[in-house]
């Protein structure tokens, strides 16, 4: 029997699983920067469509599961310590991850709008915006089509290759690569079929057809002259 622990997170009607990252631009420190969702406009449970909130706290403490001295955006340059009157940062987010680029000199993550096939990569000076973002990829045959979706495009910095590299194929003088995944999945009426049978069907674990497992992709970026970001896939 699995045991467990609950703990109080600031307020039933924010979720904050979407994204954890450091606030740090080298990754050191201990304060995190935390994603979150609240509800929607209509008082709806948070969900993908909802705005992205913004916290941050010692990394050390969530590790204790300590959530007291955790702070909330509110408004330019105010942080709170009551969950209230948050401020959307105008990033769309829904299990992602946001990263700094030292090449872009920008934070940067990539998004699916929820139950389309367009992937964008967004991109700011600051964690609170103003975001840019930039379409890179569309999501493949047959994952483009019902009853497949796509969703949780993460990157993954730790694959890229070095930045700016003049020998790298597919890389131009002045690109940075950046490496996302996403994972598509087969979205059904359960009392109907279950998603099962569709992800492992006969000839289903053939990679070009293999649901709900990883796909990687490569892009090309760099901020043009307007400081608005440009990329593009490569593979």
């Amino acid at each position: 029997q699995w045991q467990y622990t609950t703990y109080d997170v600031g307020s039933a009607d924010l979720t904050w699983f979407s994204s954890v990252f450091f606030a740090d631009t080298r990754g050191e420190g201990d304060t995190v920067y935390i994603f979150g969702h609240g509800r929607g406009a209509d008082g709806s449970a948070p969900s993908q469509n909802s705005d992205t909130v913004l916290a941050r706290g010692s990394l050390g403490d969530l590790l204790e599961h300590d959530w007291e001295r955790t702070e909330y955006w509110t408004a330019p340059g105010v942080w709170s310590a009551q969950p209230e009157g948050l401020k959307a940062v105008g990033l769309p987010s829904w299990e992602t991850t946001c990263n700094w680029s030292e090449a872009l000199g920008r934070w940067y993550s990539f998004n699916i709008p929820a139950f389309t096939t367009d992937i964008f990569l967004h991109t700011a000076e600051d964690i609170t915006g103003e975001w840019i973002k930039t379409k890179v990829f569309s999501v493949p045959y047959p994952f483009a089509q019902s009853p497949w979706i796509s969703y949780a495009a993460k990157a993954h910095p730790e694959l890229a290759r070095s930045d700016r590299r003049r020998d790298s194929p597919g890389l131009a003088d002045g690109d940075c690569e950046l490496v996302f995944s996403f994972i598509s999945n087969a979205w059904v009426d359960s009392s109907v079929v279950t998603s099962g049978n569709i992800l492992f069907a006969p000839g289903g674990m053939e990679f070009h057809q293999r649901g709900y497992w990883p796909r990687f992709v490569r892009v090309a970026a760099r901020m043009s002259a307007e400081t608005s970001s440009r990329a593009r896939c490569i593979a």
